[in-house]
């Protein structure tokens, strides 16, 4: 009897995910095995060994079962997250969809075949994280069953969210990756996915959410939300576990029922899925919408403005309406500024601390947002090179589209942040704020430069990731070089605009003697 098309798919995706270990991949599990029980019953405990005191404290403390669920809430999220974040990400989406059809075997038996492939590799995941549990609880003398079915929860929890994310990544892929639009959609949305998670992280580390959970009735609605998911109910026999070490017998109904709940939702959840991704595949088609452009608005009209009008302040404007169609673009902006709130709200508590996060806010923005001048690709460019002072012209629209983007979204952010410690209108932190607009303009030319200098047409490309590493360096090199080498604070500013200038300097000579 031939092995199911789902087992074989599964076979062959493990030998490529271990392709490059495929020397010694008869002995990878045995190795992997060593290597976890090392790490699971040595090193986890003596790395924890720290924080033994203050953790166990808070095992037996009215937030212990809802700081659990929290945390492992935001573990399952994040691994159910990166899946769908990539999918968003590629832009490949209805290749895959059109294989997926042609192939003679199923789209579900597909993706259980991968997934199951990679399983191994998510195991060691799973076991590692479950040792820093039981290394954090091993003080209190659990039984070896107790630690066994703690490494087994936090292996099928870990594997739960896997696949959910497995499975809603394959859903986005061929929903969003038919049409260019969808695909620009899935790349916004791969940018604020995560923001959620990170405001709970932040929560967790920097505010004060113990003390919220001391309050019961928090305690309570927090239990009662997250205790919808599966990873409520691992959290919840860990903690009575903490309560009656070597005493299972006392926490039996409880452990039954939820090391039940989790492995039936696992099935069931496994099964739903298979089916989902077979109804998701299909190349039916897509309904095509016509575009009305209408009269520019008064936003448009201010930047044509700003531009002085006539043909240089038509250009402007193209070039904001070419990076304003693009969802991608704007969900940047709109991740920076609420990684810079967030930032402000959980751990700025000075006003000299949110002029540091001002300045921060400066350069990633101008990252961001100005180091992708060449992405849109080189047949872009060339259109400007065979124009009278077209190379020029696209310098300063690019150049000041930048600054317009950065400056004014900067000044309210550190307006906000004076206003929140009662200085926005002292003399002190207005020479601040105008000192940091200056080195975020300065960064916008250093971003533009050098993105011109080292064309980069796509992403993906190693020149891209190359730029962006050197607008970090030469970025931080005009604040570190003048403060802690020279000794020269007033340096910063003038160093940070050469290098700008002339990098810019360097990226119109590439532009204008490029084939």
């Amino acid at each position: 009897m031939p092995s199911p098309k789902w087992l074989v798919i599964a076979k062959y995706e493990y030998r490529i995910q271990t392709s490059w270990i495929r020397g010694i991949r008869r002995y990878f599990p045995f190795a992997a095995a060593g290597l976890l029980a090392v790490w699971v019953f040595y090193l986890a405990p003596m790395i924890v060994q720290s924080l033994m005191d203050d953790f166990l404290k808070v095992l037996v403390s009215q937030v212990a079962v809802a700081l659990f669920e929290i945390i492992l809430f935001m573990l399952s999220a994040f691994l159910a997250i990166m899946p769908v974040s990539n999918a968003l990400k590629d832009e490949g989406g209805i290749g895959r969809v059109e294989l997926m059809l042609k192939a003679p075997v199923r789209p579900g038996d597909v993706l259980v075949g991968e997934f199951l492939g990679k399983t191994p590799l998510y195991s060691i995941f799973a076991i590692g994280i479950a040792g820093l549990f039981t290394a954090l609880l091993a003080p209190l003398g659990l039984s070896p069953l107790q630690t066994a079915l703690i490494i087994f929860l936090a292996f099928v929890t870990c594997l739960f969210a896997s696949w959910v994310g497995t499975v809603l990544a394959a859903v986005a892929r061929t929903t969003l990756g038919r049409t260019a639009k969808g695909k620009d959609i899935g790349k916004a949305l791969s940018f604020i996915l995560v923001l959620p998670l990170v405001a709970l992280m932040y929560g967790i580390m920097f505010g004060d959410i113990l003390t919220a959970l001391a309050d019961p009735g928090t305690s309570g609605l927090v239990k009662t939300v997250l205790g919808l998911f599966p990873s409520s109910w691992a959290a919840e026999v860990i903690v009575a576990f903490a309560k009656n070490p070597s005493n299972i017998g006392a926490v039996w109904a409880l452990t039954l029922t939820r090391v039940g709940g989790v492995v039936l939702f696992m099935v069931g959840g496994l099964a739903i899925g298979w089916k989902i991704t077979d109804m998701a595949y299909s190349l039916e088609p897509t309904n095509l919408g016509v575009t009305v452009v209408g009269p520019d608005g008064a936003f448009y009209r201010t930047v044509k403005l700003l531009g002085g009008g006539g043909s240089f302040g038509s250009l402007l404007v193209s070039v904001f309406k070419d990076y304003g169609r693009r969802l991608e673009n704007l969900s940047q902006i709109g991740y920076i500024v609420s990684l810079m709130l967030l930032i402000n709200f959980f751990i700025v508590d000075d006003a000299q601390g949110s002029q540091i996060i001002g300045l921060l806010m400066g350069s990633m923005m101008a990252l961001f947002l100005c180091s992708d001048a060449t992405i849109r690709g080189k047949e872009n460019l060339f259109i400007y090179r065979k124009t009278p002072s077209g190379v020029g012209r696209l310098m300063k629209a690019k150049l000041l589209q930048g600054w317009l983007l950065v400056l004014p979204f900067l000044a309210v952010v550190m307006v906000a942040n004076g206003l929140r410690f009662n200085v926005a209108f002292t003399w002190p932190y207005l020479m601040s704020m105008g000192s940091a607009l200056l080195k975020a303009a300065a960064n916008v030319c250093l971003a533009m430069g050098v993105s011109l200098a080292n064309p980069a047409y796509s992403q993906k490309s190693s020149a891209y990731f190359i730029n962006v590493q050197l607008i970090v360096f030469l970025a931080m090199a005009s604040i570190i070089i003048p403060d802690m080498v020279l000794h020269l604070a007033w340096l910063q500013m003038p160093m940070a605009w050469a290098i700008g200038l002339v990098m810019l300097f360097l990226g119109y000579r590439k532009l204008s003697t490029m084939e």
